[in-house]
């Protein structure tokens, strides 16, 4: 083949006439990453699905066959999927540990009811509503709850009276660990305002669940498995250290899967109940750039539904742009108590303490105000504010995977030459410099998107070296783009 144009698949021995095309998608490539969602935590010991092994889901009633129904994996499909309809979700189931031991807790009943009515008693924000009539005893309505829950979908605890009183009724979380100590019970939490009240002649005392011990030992394992697969945002409900540890070596900028090597990314999420000083306490404890923790307070919600509800307002976000501040944007969990609210001054300390913060409007509706990362300090333990915030992991997350598809697509099986080499039109040969001006080229249709800017000092700062031996070495000058957080203005007045 006489020329300079090298045709794929063509060879120069051909001497049939005729006319040859062959297409080329080198320069056309724009696809991106599938963006997608993992959620993990634990299944019912008599669920089907395979323990430590990732499938996509088909939705919350694929979860309940897969996983149980009330298990943290089918509750946080549900509650996920109340916000993402359209996200493409996958789940990591973990077993109980062999060693773990479940929470309980009761409600005591004290009757006979004077006055008919309805008894609400509430597990995290589901209610389960009692009827009640003049005259039931004690016993009678611990059993007339017991059945009402049964017929309450997807619980995460089961319900039973106790042989000894028959008035108290014992409450057992359904899957075992730390995370069902999280579970609030609770009565009337509308209150009068709500149409709740207890019938005449009845009180109920409640003894908070507790006794959960042993999150899954085998979460290390199980997330050593999630291979190759990107997933965005990875959704769960533990805090305990040892977790935290492993979605932390997960994630890792050197040897995980924010690694050169690995190019894999992603970012966790969960969120933790306690007080004001115990969120401080266990914030100032943490520093992870690619993990975010939300502090709930008193929230009857459960911290794996704001977990599940918040990674499902990001992955939203994120497909629309990673940059768009991921702020204002309401969830369905249950706010805090009025005196459980973390006041301006609070979530102000707690944005410094490595944990994020949301507002309540006053139709009661719980709404992100701002998601950071828990990253404080670097190596040396000097504070660092370089991954403060979510948007700019995930906006990197984006604009990294661009970047190498591009130049993958660009700059496939090409000869590499010394810098300032004349290469004939047609030849896959590149320079060094030549892939630094690709490198800005494709910054500029980053920054269109407006993912990153200032382009022009991108392309009068990249550096692009001929290492020898096939590599370039790349210095790229990334400028994210920020966020619109405040608007401050000096209001001066004058008398006249």
């Amino acid at each position: 083949m006489s020329g300079s144009i090298t045709v794929p698949g063509y060879s120069d021995s051909n001497r049939l006439p005729g006319v040859y095309f062959a297409l080329d998608a080198t320069k056309a490539n724009t696809a991106s990453v599938t963006r997608r969602i993992l959620i993990v935590g634990q299944m019912l010991a008599a669920a089907p699905a395979a323990a430590g092994v990732a499938t996509i889901s088909a939705g919350p009633t694929d979860a309940i066959g897969k996983y149980g129904a009330g298990s943290h994996c089918a509750r946080m499909v549900a509650r996920y999927r109340g916000i993402d309809t359209t996200g493409e979700v996958w789940v990591l189931p973990l077993s109980d540990d062999a060693a773990a031991a479940a929470a309980a807790g009761s409600f005591a009943i004290t009757g006979p009811a004077s006055a008919s009515g309805t008894l609400c008693l509430y597990v995290g924000d589901q209610l389960i509503a009692t009827g009640v009539s003049a005259g039931d005893t004690a016993s009678a309505i611990a059993a007339n709850v017991v059945a009402a829950a049964t017929a309450t979908p997807s619980l995460p605890v089961s319900l039973a009276v106790d042989g000894t009183t028959n008035t108290k009724i014992n409450v057992t979380a359904l899957n075992k660990g730390l995370a069902g100590n999280d579970i609030q019970l609770g009565l009337n939490l509308l209150g009068t305002p709500g149409g709740q009240s207890l019938p005449g002649g009845m009180a109920v005392t409640i003894t908070a669940m507790a006794g959960g011990t042993q999150n899954p030992t085998t979460l290390a394992t199980a997330l050593a498995t999630m291979g190759d697969r990107v997933y965005d945002l990875v959704l769960h409900p533990y805090t305990d250290t040892a977790s935290l540890d492993a979605f932390k070596q997960l994630f890792d900028n050197l040897t995980g899967r924010w690694s050169a090597t690995q190019q894999l990314y992603g970012h966790a999420i969960t969120a933790y109940r306690g007080t004001y000083g115990a969120a401080t306490t266990f914030g100032l404890a943490q520093n992870d750039p690619h993990a975010t923790i939300m502090p709930i307070s008193d929230s009857p919600s459960s911290p794996m539904d704001w977990a599940a509800e918040i990674g499902a307002q990001a992955a939203i976000s994120m497909r629309g742009n990673p940059a768009t501040p991921i702020t204002g944007l309401a969830l369905t969990v249950m706010p805090p108590s009025d005196a459980g609210r973390f006041i301006a001054d609070q979530r102000n300390s707690l944005l410094h303490d490595g944990l994020s913060t949301f507002t309540v409007d006053d139709s009661g509706t719980v709404m992100i105000e701002r998601l950071i990362t828990t990253y404080q300090t670097n190596a040396a333990g000097v504070p660092d504010n370089s991954y403060l915030d979510i948007e700019t992991l995930l906006t990197a997350e984006i604009c990294l995977q661009d970047m190498r598809i591009f130049l993958a697509s660009q700059f496939a099986a090409c000869i590499l030459v010394a810098d300032g080499t004349k290469i004939p039109a047609g030849v896959r040969a590149t320079t060094a410099q030549l892939i630094g001006k690709a490198c800005a080229a494709r910054y500029r249709v980053q920054a269109a998107n407006l993912w990153v800017q200032n382009p022009d000092i991108f392309a009068a700062s990249v550096v692009a070296t001929n290492a020898g031996s096939g590599l370039v070495t790349l210095l790229l000058p990334y400028n994210w783009a920020n966020q619109l957080r405040c608007i401050a203005g000096d209001v001066q007045f004058i008398k006249s």
